[in-house]
């Protein structure tokens, strides 16, 4: 992201570079003219770049015109020709381009690893030699040199310049690593050789000694100790080759082009290190944040996990296992499984599935006794792991599923017992789908005989016409049924005449139910009947006969909620046996269990990755839930749209490592205040970028762009990259759950296609819109539209 820089510092320092720039020329000019060389280092070259790199490109056009005059007033100030001054600036200004362009590109801001370092080498030799074709040329036509002397001097000088200077203003975020004591040690160690080596009459197999002490910074100090001590080297080395000290006194083109490389080979030797060394202990510190995490995990799960051998013992548990059972770690580890939490009749059963690894089951549903005697009812998911020496450990998860399961027989239990009620389901059009013995009682007709008949069949015509002439609809029709539970109103009781195939007619009371998804979608009607033909003559029975039906309603709603809840309980499902998986693939990875042969680690990465591309679907589906069923924790507050922005984009930052994006954020430069969640906000503008890297390849841009209007009260966040694009005919569809366009899905590209339902949901809940605009192959722009605060 561009970052904005506050005009006046920002103005005194450019103008402060912009002189030592000049300054360097001058004085860079003299040295050759001094020596009859060309300079040993060449500072403008990597002092012009330096400019460019810490100003955004809008100050571009500016800095170009400030250095070239600046490089062509030095020239001119030494005395040289007007016209070879200008073609020697125009071949500097050339290079300081080259070089600030390329490395945004292909680098960014910030050198943070080895590759970029690698492209900086290139980058900058390639520029350097277009500056020494420049000079070479200008100086062989014009100023009576030698072409190829020239050139190799000049470019090796201008490839020591950048490589020296330009990584002062590259530096990654990694902090200096040691002691302040040690790093002084370090330095005067590496100041004392270079004074041995540089401080007398030189021998060029002496200049070598400073190097391993140079790599001490970059192994021990980090980035900003290197880069600063190279650039005192590199002042040293310039300063001793001028009093005609050091291995490089000559004052030869030879000399002098050795200089510049050896400088070169100072930055080689020690910055690249330092770069390493960042990104490995990046990687550990990672890898100890994420096994923490999942002992954290294990430890504070609410579901039981345990680790038996293969004869049964028991290696571990953790909280939850106690929780559940009532019995300690002590009192389980080191005893068979069976022991303490199998009834006795079954534990040789459970001895033959332990010693069998083969038939040991993945999965299954069990009965667990507790320390107090009693029982739970319980799922398992189980995973076995194979030792290096062939053992085999279990890993147990399991689920008390106790009160679940007593709900639901007991709902089953009504459902057939309720022989005095009858109970029927429909689809939307009317069509009979569910039939209890109630039903089958009153109707005098067997489940299968009602079902996939239209409930019009069993009811008065002359009842069903009336009641849609209350409504205005002159043709009988299901909708005459079901218009009061249609406008969301409470369940609706009235009295209708049933006749049964037999043709005995009986007066029935029947409340109507709509069946929605958790979007208040209709996905049919539930009906509650009850034969009142007697029960109007006795208002007594009457008033038991209505209880009865409002308390058989209030468990038919309990089934209606457990359906709403139906994702949400599977994702939770889903992530009990994915937390055992991650486990113990952690015990492997970390070798806990053994070093793991080549094919095994492969395999242990591909459960892996799998296993995490199943959590993550299981998270997308729990927010999904809370999005679209639940309101935000806490109040809205004011939220700054461009911290939204610059904390997703910074989250994103991970994924553009290996990738070569273009991704940049142009916000204004006041605030843009909406009344939101700040995390469910950055949430949705991540999930948008997320999406923006993965469907743009390589070389492609993606900019997020905040905007607003003070007169209409709203403020826009938009989204735009130059990816694959989502084919027209498919736009309506892309916010709906698990839509994955067709040219995705051709290209084998991962995902849920559950993140632009959850931005959707997020952005309907702060009251605002989003939209999608999108040319296949060309790129796609996704609009939020929120009011202002």
């Amino acid at each position: 992201m561009e970052r904005r820089v506050r005009p006046l510092p920002a103005a005194y320092g450019a103008a402060a570079l912009l002189a030592a720039t000049f300054a360097a020329g001058v004085i860079g000019i003299e040295i050759t003219d001094h020596t009859q060389a060309t300079a040993s280092w060449w500072p403008p070259a990597g002092l012009g770049a330096l400019t460019l790199m810490l100003y955004p490109r809008r100050w571009w056009p500016y800095l170009v015109v400030a250095l070239t005059a600046a490089y062509l007033g030095a020239n001119v100030v030494q005395g040289r020709p007007v016209d070879a001054a200008a073609w020697l600036a125009l071949a500097d200004i050339a290079e300081t381009i080259l070089v600030a362009s390329l490395v945004r590109y292909r680098i960014g801001r910030r050198l943070t690893s080895v590759a970029d370092f690698g492209w900086l080498l290139g980058i900058s030799f390639g520029a350097a030699a277009v500056a020494g074709l420049g000079v070479a040329a200008t100086s062989a036509r014009l100023l009576g040199g030698d072409f190829g002397p020239t050139l190799g001097a000049t470019t090796s000088a201008h490839w020591a310049s950048v490589m020296v200077i330009l990584p002062l203003g590259m530096a990654p975020r990694h902090r200096t690593r040691g002691p302040a004591w040690l790093i002084a040690v370090q330095a005067l160690v590496l100041l004392g050789a270079s004074l041995v080596v540089f401080g007398s009459e030189g021998v060029l197999a002496r200049a070598f000694l400073p190097l391993p002490f140079l790599i001490w910074a970059g192994v021990s100090f980090g980035y900003r100790v290197v880069v600063i001590e190279q650039v005192v080297m590199a002042a040293l080395v310039t300063a001793a080759t001028l009093v005609d000290k050091g291995p490089f006194a000559a004052h030869t083109e030879a000399s002098n082009q050795l200089a510049q490389l050896y400088l070169v080979s100072v930055v080689i030797a020690g910055l690249p290190l330092a770069l390493a060394v960042g990104e490995l202990q990046l990687a550990a510190a990672a890898a100890r944040n994420e096994k923490r995490r999942t002992e954290a995990i294990i430890e504070s799960s609410t579901t039981p996990i345990m680790v038996a051998a293969a004869d049964g013992t028991m290696l571990s548990t953790n909280p939850a296992t106690t929780a559940l059972t009532g019995f300690t770690a002590t009192e389980l580890i080191g005893r068979p499984f069976w022991e303490k939490l199998v009834a006795p009749e079954d534990w040789g059963y459970i001895r033959r599935r332990f010693s069998e690894y083969d038939k040991f089951p993945e999965h299954g549903e069990g009965i667990m006794r507790t320390a107090s005697g009693g029982e739970r009812i319980v799922t398992f998911a189980s995973g076995a792991l194979v030792n290096p020496d062939d053992s085999t450990n279990y890993v147990i998860t399991a689920n008390d599923i106790t009160a679940e399961r007593t709900s639901s027989r007991f709902l089953q239990h009504l459902f057939r017992s309720a022989t005095t009620v009858a109970i029927l389901g429909t689809d939307p059009s009317g069509s009979i789908t569910l039939v209890n013995a109630g039903a089958e009682g009153m109707l005098r007709i067997t489940q299968d005989e009602a079902t996939g008949r239209s409930l019009l069949e069993f009811l008065d015509p002359g009842e069903v016409e009336e009641r849609g002439r209350e409504l205005g609809v002159m043709t009988p029709s299901f909708s005459a049924l079901v218009a009061d539970a249609d406008l969301g109103s409470a369940p609706q009781t009235r009295d209708w005449t049933w006749r049964p195939p037999d043709g005995v007619e009986l007066r029935i009371s029947m409340t109507t139910s709509l069946v929605a998804d958790a979007r208040n979608r209709p996905i049919g009607y539930l009906f509650v009947a009850r034969d009142v033909t007697e029960t109007r003559r006795n208002q007594e029975l009457l008033h038991q006969a209505l209880e009865r039906e409002r308390a058989a309603v209030g468990h038919l709603r309990a089934l209606d909620h457990a359906k709403d809840d139906f994702v949400s309980t599977v994702s939770h499902e889903l992530r009990t046996p994915l937390t055992s998986i991650i486990g113990s693939i952690e015990l492997f990875s970390d070798g806990l269990l053994g070093d793991l042969s080549p094919d095994q680690a492969h395999l242990v990465e591909v459960i892996e990755r799998n296993a995490e591309r199943l959590l993550a679907l299981a998270n997308d589906l729990l927010l999904l839930a809370a999005y679209e069923n639940a309101t935000p924790q806490a109040p809205f507050v004011q939220v700054d749209l461009r911290d939204v922005v610059q904390a997703s984009t910074s989250s994103i930052m991970p994924l553009l490592t290996s990738r070569d994006l273009d991704v940049r954020a142009v916000v204004p430069e006041v605030a843009v205040r909406v009344l939101g969640d700040a995390g469910y906000l950055e949430r949705a503008v991540t999930n948008l970028l997320t999406n923006a890297v993965k469907f743009t390849p390589d070389g492609g841009a993606i900019t997020t762009t905040v905007g607003f209007d003070a007169e209409s009260g709203i403020a826009t966040l938009s989204v735009a990259d130059t990816g694959i694009g989502i084919p027209d005919q498919e736009l309506a569809e892309v916010f709906q759950r698990f839509f994955r366009s067709s040219n995705v899905r051709a290209d084998a590209i991962q995902g849920t296609g559950l993140g632009l339902s959850i931005v959707s949901s997020i952005v309907e809940s702060h009251r605002g819109t989003i939209d999608v605009a999108s040319e296949q192959g060309e790129g796609t722009i996704f609009t939020i539209v929120l009011p202002l605060a």
